[in-house]
């Protein structure tokens, strides 16, 4: 079975285990989502994830389509908006599975062993999976398994590269920014959740003495918070057969390293793309700088830069998907696929040269009409949101596009190299797609 057909199986082992086939509520789920559910659901991911598995089997091949693959943060409530935003800039996407492979979990972190303590991260899992139908179900998004799942000395020799790359390095100072808000919203929705007692015993540690009316009017308010966010546990965090308090474990999710992530580009001719400035501080340093094809491409780099991209932003995956269907962006896409997937077969520098300028003069004609198309996306937006619709509101984000086009640099194509042949047992390591792309949104 390949990655989508795996997804698929997923995505209908979801429905039908936690009862939305039989027309279950999210409200009902969220109240009522069970430890029994919950470990059913993951002894089906394990059997699709046996350790068994011929991870280069499954992945899809390298073909004429423009592949992107997500390198960043894939926490459930950030990766939706990852994909959408670039949705409209690529053929097809591909993130790392979010879901817990149980086979590399010790017993007391496993879904299936300790069940209940990953109600709420099951409740953001399923929320993303379930957004993401639509484009589960025709391919256009594919959940791809780290390869080290299903070779453990593959996933220890990558992370030993990745620490030894990184050594010395500190998270960048705009992606801490970035996460501080989806912490504090984690934590309120951990405290709105506890049993009442012990909700206004961390009330009073805070300092905050309240009246019995109080109480009750923050009662209400913790409830009709909980009810409103689509992402919140609404059942008291205890052990049912106890009822004694318990955690509920909260999984972070950094995808994968970056060397575990051109091994998968390697793969399938997927070009990376992130929102983070430290992943693509990462994906530039383990780039050849500083050579004659890198200097020849760097012109057009610059002429990206200094436009300015129009990106979805708070929209559904149904609308997103309408666009792609009208073909929207279809001739601007044509140009990326031409930068990345082109180039490789450029074999000299004359030619390269030629190329680059004929690819700098298409981007300002693509430029323009893009811009054209995306007035009528933002006018299919406001039919779209219809009454609904907040003023001023325009379902559009703006920032910067920002390509790089260069081959590995020597120490890292040696490295992913003897990664790929130790481990794959394939002679030649292929650099199907040597562009990576930045979103860089506009920063109020």
């Amino acid at each position: 079975m390949t990655v989508n057909m795996r997804n698929r199986v997923l995505l209908r082992a979801a429905e039908d285990i936690f009862g939305f086939r039989k027309g279950r509520t999210w409200q009902d789920f969220k109240k009522n989502i069970s430890g029994e559910e919950i470990r059913q659901f993951y002894e089906v991911q394990a059997r699709l994830r046996r350790p068994d598995t011929n991870w280069f089997a499954i992945m899809p091949a390298p073909d004429t389509e423009l592949r992107g693959l997500y390198l960043g943060d894939i926490r459930p409530e950030w990766i939706l908006q990852n994909l959408v935003r670039f949705s409209l800039y690529s053929d097809h996407l591909y993130v790392m599975d979010p879901f817990h492979n149980p086979w590399v979990l010790k017993p007391e972190f496993n879904p299936i062993d300790n069940p209940d303590q990953f109600k709420a991260d099951t409740i953001k899992l399923l929320y993303f999976l379930f957004q993401v139908a639509p484009w589960i179900e025709t391919g256009i998004v594919q959940l791809i398994p780290d390869p080290g799942d299903f070779d453990f000395s593959l996933k220890r020799e990558a992370f030993q590269l990745a620490v030894a790359r990184r050594k010395g390095q500190e998270l960048h100072q705009n992606d801490l920014e970035d996460v501080r808000a989806v912490g504090q919203q984690e934590i309120k929705r951990v405290l709105l959740a506890l049993p009442d007692k012990d909700l206004f015993r961390e009330l009073e540690r805070s300092g905050q003495d309240l009246t019995e009316e109080q109480k009750k009017e923050f009662l209400d308010y913790a409830r009709r918070e909980l009810q409103n966010d689509p992402l919140a546990l609404e059942q008291p965090i205890t052990v049912p057969a106890t009822g004694q308090a318990t955690g509920q474990l909260m999984a972070f999710r950094g995808g994968t390293n970056l060397e575990t992530a051109l091994l998968i580009s390697g793969a399938t001719g997927a070009f990376l793309y992130t929102n983070m400035a430290g992943r693509w501080e990462e994906i530039i340093a383990a780039r050849e700088a500083m050579t004659e094809t890198a200097r020849l491409w760097s012109p057009l780099a610059k002429a990206f830069q200094a436009l300015s991209f129009r990106f979805l932003d708070s929209v559904d995956v149904g609308f997103a998907n309408s666009l792609r269907q009208d073909g929207r962006l279809e001739s601007f896409r044509a140009l990326l696929r031409k930068i990345g997937k082109g180039a490789a077969d450029v074999n000299s520098v004359s030619a390269l040269e030629l190329y680059v300028r004929d690819c700098k003069d298409e981007l300002v004609g693509e430029y323009k009409k893009a811009q054209a198309e995306w007035s009528k996306i933002e006018e299919a937006f406001m039919q779209w949101a219809g009454s609904g619709a907040v003023v001023g509101a325009t379902g559009l984000a703006s920032g910067h596009l920002v390509p790089s086009v260069a081959s590995l640099a020597a120490a890292s194509l040696n490295a992913i190299h003897q990664l790929w042949l130790r481990h794959f047992r394939r002679q030649q390591f292929r650099q199907a797609n040597p562009m990576s792309v930045l979103i860089d949104l506009s920063r109020k």
